[in-house]
């Protein structure tokens, strides 16, 4: 019986290079694209994405997904952002089943939210707070997890890749030395493992980060939990 892998990430974290990272294993069979974006769902799974309250067919969803991966192979993997607030349903429809929880600094999460779905600054901080307090506590409430950050993976894909072997070794095929084609702040681009935090974070003015700083201020105990720090606005 294959088993499932949930990547746990918040949009714009980190997720895609994880999921194709995974997916250079021979062992696993990836959805053609993220979970809620296939043509059978997109309407329904896109409706209230982020709504915690709004229930889901997940025996519908589960046999469209069941469509496309190849059953075949021992690992089958989704991505679908929204799924970091779905955990209970997940645990509930799909056995056995592991996830791999992923964060990102927030300052680097929320100029991808600011400048893909043109969020404000606040409403970007606020947005990337409620996904590092809902990571954490799956963190701390699922059994079958690995938690890693976006900032371990890019400085030290070996290493990373060798937490995710020992968490499933049918996994222990995985190339972190490939190119990846991703889409990200500098352009869709082809190269190794790279960290594009710096980037993005100098993208930001310093109006953008007073605003954040605004709602991280109230959230310092989430933000430390992550090892992660304010930042001082650029003069």
């Amino acid at each position: 019986m294959p088993s499932y892998l949930f990547i746990l990430c918040p949009p714009y974290s980190g997720s895609t290079l994880l999921w194709k990272l995974i997916s250079t294993s021979a062992n696993v069979s990836s959805l053609p694209l993220e979970g809620q974006f296939l043509p059978e769902l997109k309407t329904l799974m896109r409706e209230k994405p982020w709504d915690r309250n709004h229930v889901l067919p997940w025996p519908q969803i589960k046999a469209v997904w069941e469509n496309y991966w190849d059953k075949k192979k021992p690992v089958l993997l989704e991505k679908s952002p929204p799924n970091i607030i779905r955990t209970r349903e997940i645990l509930a429809n799909f056995k056995p089943v592991k996830f791999i929880v992923m964060v990102r600094n927030p300052y680097a999460h929320s100029e991808g939210l600011m400048r893909r779905n043109n969020m404000s600054a606040k409403r970007a901080a606020n947005f990337s707070i409620m996904c590092l307090r809902t990571q954490l506590n799956n963190a701390r409430e699922l059994d079958n997890a690995l938690v890693l950050t976006y900032e371990s993976l890019v400085l030290g894909p070996a290493k990373v890749t060798q937490k995710i072997t020992d968490f499933m070794p049918q996994l222990n095929d995985m190339d972190c030395e490939a190119d990846f084609t991703l889409d990200s702040i500098e352009g869709t681009l082809r190269r190794p493992i790279t960290n594009l935090n710096a980037q993005k974070i100098d993208a930001l003015s310093a109006a953008s980060i007073a605003s954040m700083n605004e709602v991280f201020l109230q959230h310092l105990q989430t933000l430390d939990a992550w090892g992660y720090q304010l930042l001082t606005p650029k003069l």
